[in-house]
């Protein structure tokens, strides 16, 4: 018989390897903490972002405002992208430990997630405002600051469940 690539024992061969595989350890407790430090670090920045613009917008309309509403959606859309991704991963990694949505922790969470879905409902209107805005159509004011108002109130209340569930 001739000997299979690299030297190794022919395929029919009884000492024949089926396949060759790379074996990488993976530290499951580093990657749980990384998926929860993105998970953390992209809220942080869609609710900083959020308080910076409703901040703004209450002091008066202009331009800086604007600015820096654009710059926000593209943050907001990005960071709710890796929320969505990290939770996904959370809840492949925990799903089946997690208690029942029958229970105090689980409705809690469905809370949460019905909180998420309601920040995206508003989101969208909220984005196409300001990119109308930044196109030079007049926007009031007020419907900046309203806009920011309820999405920072939204932000807010996510955020509160998450740390009751993550500590309550």
């Amino acid at each position: 018989m001739n000997p299979g690539p690299l030297g190794a024992e022919p395929r029919g061969s009884a000492n024949a390897s089926v396949g060759h595989t790379l074996a990488i350890e993976v530290d499951h407790q580093l990657v749980a903490l990384v998926i929860r430090w993105l998970h953390v670090a992209a809220m942080a920045a869609i609710l900083g972002g959020a308080v910076l613009v409703a901040w703004l917008a209450a002091r008066g309309p202009g331009t800086v405002v604007i600015d820096v509403a654009v710059r926000y959606e593209q943050i907001f859309w990005a960071g709710l992208g890796v929320l969505v991704m990290t939770g996904v991963g959370n809840l492949g990694a925990f799903g089946l430990a997690l208690p029942a949505p029958v229970t105090t922790w689980g409705g809690t969470f469905t809370a949460k997630m019905l909180m998420v879905a309601t920040l995206v409902a508003i989101s969208l209107p909220r984005s196409l405002v300001v990119a109308r805005a930044a196109r030079g159509s007049q926007v009031p004011a007020t419907t900046i600051r309203w806009l920011y108002g309820v999405t920072l109130a939204t932000l807010a209340l996510i955020a509160a469940l998450a740390v009751w569930l993550a500590h309550g």
